[in-house]
Order: structure tokens, then sequence, then C-alpha cells
């Protein structure tokens, strides 16, 4: 029997998805965050990439995406066009486009929020290790980066003032973790008012050599 490429491919990342699940529900268990039996992992484990499988072959399949890589579906996801976009005559894309991105940006910080929230409520009730917070820390990063930067034009791109947007609301997220699981907060606040500084310099900087560069030319 032949077996479709989509299937054939989730099969074998269900493979590595089973592994890393069935350790996931190992070290929660371990680390008390939940009380199961030994086999109830095996059976979680096996839930979650049964799950993980069916989602991802129906997405492929309904977006014909032939192309297995995670990060391309995760940012097809983001990026896929409404249905408003698809019918749309010529002359409404554009404001058609421009919605479109903004609710994309809407999704990518609330997806943000969301699990912000979800890490400070188990930090609260569980005592999460700091593992979780560096994890949360990359994928923040990345969204917001996503979020400021992609769906901008060239010359917004360029505008070093973006840089201090995205250091204050990091700033943001980090002194509310440390207010809410009560934290010393003055020695991460005197760094980030130093790092603040610096970077104002810089900006300030960038900012004035692209005048210099644009009145030269």
């Amino acid at each position: 029997m032949k077996i479709d490429s989509i299937v054939k491919q989730e099969l074998w990342r269900s493979v590595a998805t089973y592994f890393f699940s069935f350790l996931l529900f190992a070290y929660l268990n371990l680390k008390g965050y939940i009380l199961i039996e030994p086999e109830v992992i095996l059976i979680l484990a096996f839930v979650f990439t049964a799950t993980h499988f069916s989602l991802l072959v129906w997405y492929r399949k309904r977006e014909q995406l032939l192309n297995p890589s995670i990060s391309l579906i995760i940012n097809h996801i983001f990026e896929s066009k409404s249905y408003e976009e698809k019918t749309t005559e010529p002359y409404e894309k554009e404001e058609i486009s421009i919605s479109s991105s903004i609710r994309k940006q809407i999704r990518l910080l609330t997806l943000i929020i969301l699990l912000y929230i979800a890490y400070l409520y188990a930090s609260l009730v569980y005592n999460v290790d700091q593992i979780f917070w560096v994890l949360f820390l990359l994928f923040m990063g990345l969204a917001l980066s996503k979020v400021l930067y992609d769906e901008s034009t060239e010359e917004n791109q360029k505008n070093p003032m973006r840089l201090l947007i995205f250091y204050v609301i990091a700033c943001v997220f980090i002194f509310v973790r440390y207010l809410v699981l009560d934290y010393p907060i003055f020695p991460i606040l005197k760094g980030s008012i130093i790092l603040g500084a610096l970077l104002v310099i810089l900006v300030l900087g960038i900012k004035w050599s692209q005048r210099k560069q644009n009145s030269d030319n």
C-alpha cells in the first residue's frame, strides 16, 4: 500500500514527538507538577503525539504544504490569507492586507500574553523551574521580533526606535514576573535602567548617522 508523502513525513516526525513528549510528561511527573502512574505517561505521550500528527496532516493537506519544516508550517499558520484576501478585488487588496497584518500581530501578542499568564500561574502553584522562563523569553523574543519587524516596510525596519519598543515590552514582562513571584526587583531594575540608557545612546547615534547620510545624499 502506497502511503501519502505528507502522512509518511508526519509519521517520522511522530517518532521524535512521542520521545520528547514522553520525556516532558516524565519530567513533570518526577518534579511533582502532575501526579500520575508511569503507564499513564505512555498513554499521555501517545495521545499528544496522535493529536499532533492528526492536526499537522489535516492542515498540510488543506493548505497543500509539501515542505515538512515545522518552522515553515508555523510561519504559514500566522501568515495564511483570510477568505477576504483571497476573494477581494485588486484595488481593495492593500486595505485588506493592512487589516490582515494587524490581525496576525494581535494573534501573536495574544499568544504571548496567554503563555505568560500560564507560566505565572504555574510558577505560583508549582514553583516551575527556571528553564521554562528561559524558553518563554526565547519564544517572546522571536514573536516580538516578528511583530515589530516582519510586517514592516524596509524603511520602518531600519528605524532604531523599534529596538527601544522591543526593550520596553520585554522589561514589562520581566518586571511583572518579579513582582508577581515576589522576587527582589531593585537589582534587575538598576541593570535595566543602565542597559536602557545605553540603548537610548545607541539609538540616538544611529538616528544621527542616518540623518547625516541622508543629508550627504
